[in-house]
């Protein structure tokens, strides 16, 4: 038995003759033109610009099967939330709801884990996907990703490795430099392993609308689209109100 152990191991990885598919021709998108079905995305920016508004509203939108906003294949979504505490996300996602005209209080399967690393909850969030049937994981952010310095390749590649091993698409948020907001912050193996990178500015009016533009800065297999711009509108004492293009 040990002796054939090895072998039997790794033949899990022996290469096949893959003959060329031209039904797999057309990009398939979980969120046109931001997550493509098993493969990684990336959005960028300042702090503060609307980032994690952005990466939930998507959530929602792809979990519930809505695409007046993008178009959408549903699929159950899980949220991993390694940023701000649970009840922030709560509110937060009763907004979105709302916004959505849906249910304040429909849910979204998320994972709560403010101030542990993703390598802490990687192995749970593996178990939700199975138990949950999940085809798309939203990551708040790579900057807890905990692995160490994120300029460094090992580490970018370390935080890559873990995404990828959910095999489902993932959906990361990162932040930009400080000095430059042109790309992301970290190691360029981010850049290198992400099938989409999408770059978000935002522009806040004193009405208390937040303008936010999604720009495509890289894009595998599939053609580079023009920004698209949205607004949110925000009442001053409940949040998010209005989510409009």
């Amino acid at each position: 038995f040990c002796l054939q152990l090895w072998p039997v191991y790794i033949g899990k990885y022996e290469a096949e003759r893959m003959s060329g598919d031209m039904s797999a021709s057309l990009v398939p998108y979980l969120l046109d033109p931001y997550i493509i079905e098993g493969g990684g995305s990336i959005l960028f920016g300042p702090p503060e610009n609307g980032k994690s508004y952005t990466a939930m509203i998507m959530a929602v939108c792809m979990d519930a099967g809505l695409s007046h906003l993008f178009p959408v294949r549903q699929c159950n979504v899980q949220y991993v939330n390694l940023e701000r505490p649970a009840k922030s996300m709560s509110r937060r996602l009763a907004r979105v709801n709302y916004a959505l005209n849906l249910e304040r209080d429909r849910p979204l399967l998320t994972l709560n884990a403010r101030g542990r690393s993703l390598a802490d909850v990687a192995d749970g969030v593996k178990l939700s996907i199975k138990k949950n049937h999940v085809e798309c994981v939203i990551l708040d952010s790579l900057s807890r990703a905990g692995r160490g310095n994120l300029n460094d390749n090992d580490v970018g590649n370390g935080v890559i490795d873990i995404l990828n091993s959910f095999d489902v698409a993932w959906f990361a948020l990162g932040h930009t430099p400080r000095d430059n907001v042109t790309h992301l912050f970290g190691s360029q193996m981010f850049d290198a392993a992400a099938d989409v990178m999408v770059q978000s500015l935002s522009e806040r009016s004193l009405g208390g609308t937040l303008g936010i533009g999604l720009q495509v800065t890289k894009a595998n297999d599939m053609p580079r689209t023009p920004m698209r711009l949205f607004a949110y509108d925000f009442d001053p004492d409940f949040g998010l109100e209005r989510i409009r293009t």
